[in-house]
């Protein structure tokens, strides 16, 4: 995918390079911020940002690009190619612990995990017992959030279920929509892709699990902190103006996807590479918001703990630090 800037966004064409946090600097605005994107909807609200503006008086030239898989991701971070991104929420807290100096701003996405089926008798997490369930991103967040609430629910994942895995969700939601495979995790808008694309063949897949109630029914919310924009801390020292515009920015671009999702769904379309019929049909499914991660603290730690219960190594094998949780401003 281009590198998109906010000059490319309004048709001047302009594609910038990423460049290094050594020409980072306090006299002036910040030349060629890289911003990195997670491949789900509720990315929309930093693409949004870079699109219309939120960047543009402390850091005119910002781009936004979409990672494709998170070695990726973990690659421009650790590079420092990179120092703004969304992120599943428990990247950022391992790397932390492994002794990235890194952040996390605030949480946009509340959780965009279904069980999708055919079988409509699927109506508990008790119900899959014995089943092939189709997953991706082994012990990356679907699988961690998939398994960590059925060992909630009582069950053991590695016995339970005959868990099979492939490289993408858009891989999975193909083999679901053809039959291959009766029983699937999706993310959004994969789910939602996958149910049109049964239709067209006759056949009929529902959500049969939504993970967030089943997240709920044990912690309390019916919903979970998965995707999170986390910074580096030499953005944090070297620019706070953007620290400052990222907040009220971010805000603002939430409240103009809600207000107009045909927009939304253009840019989505131009910036990531999704459908906009797919990503309107999909955009209640999101669960997007913007809060602080700070204000959402005792949630990321109910969630972070129970990682670490399941696989120690995905948190680095420990809780991220206080001060890791940043209460955004604006």
């Amino acid at each position: 995918m281009a590198f998109l800037t906010r000059r490319a966004f309004v048709g001047a064409g302009l594609t910038l390079t990423a460049v290094g946090a050594s020409r980072l600097s306090l006299a002036g605005p910040l030349a060629g911020l890289q911003v990195l994107g997670a491949p789900n909807g509720a990315t929309i609200v930093l693409s949004d940002l870079v699109a219309n503006g939120g960047l543009d008086e402390v850091a005119p030239d910002a781009g936004f690009r979409l990672w494709r898989t998170t070695d990726d991701l973990r690659a421009a971070i650790v590079s420092e190619s990179s120092l703004l991104y969304s992120t599943p929420s428990h990247v950022p807290a391992n790397l932390v612990n492994r002794g990235m100096p890194l952040k996390l701003a605030a949480i946009i996405g509340m959780g965009h995990l279904s069980v999708v089926a055919a079988d409509e008798g699927i109506t508990s997490m008790h119900d899959l017992a014995g089943r092939t369930v189709l997953s991706f991103f082994r012990h990356d967040m679907p699988d961690l959030v998939f398994r960590a609430i059925a060992r909630l629910e009582g069950m053991d994942p590695d016995r339970d279920f005959d868990l099979q895995y492939v490289q993408t969700p858009a891989e999975a939601a193909q083999m679901l929509a053809a039959g291959k495979v009766d029983v699937a995790v999706l993310s959004e808008p994969p789910a939602t892709a996958a149910i049109m694309m049964a239709g067209q063949k006759g056949r009929v897949l529902k959500r049969v699990l939504n993970l967030n109630d089943l997240w709920g029914a044990h912690k309390g919310k019916a919903r979970i902190p998965m995707v999170a924009v986390a910074l580096h801390q030499k953005l944090i020292d070297t620019a706070p103006e953007v620290v400052a515009a990222l907040g009220s920015g971010l805000r603002a671009s939430r409240d103009r996807v809600f207000a107009d999702r045909k927009a939304a769904a253009s840019l989505a379309e131009k910036s990531m590479d999704m459908k906009p019929q797919l990503f309107e049909k999909a955009f209640d499914h999101f669960n997007i918001d913007v809060v602080s991660a700070a204000s959402v603290k005792g949630e990321l730690i109910a969630f972070y703990e129970a990682l670490l219960e399941l696989e120690p190594a995905s948190l680095g094998g420990k809780l991220p630090p206080d001060d890791f949780y940043m209460d955004l401003p604006g």
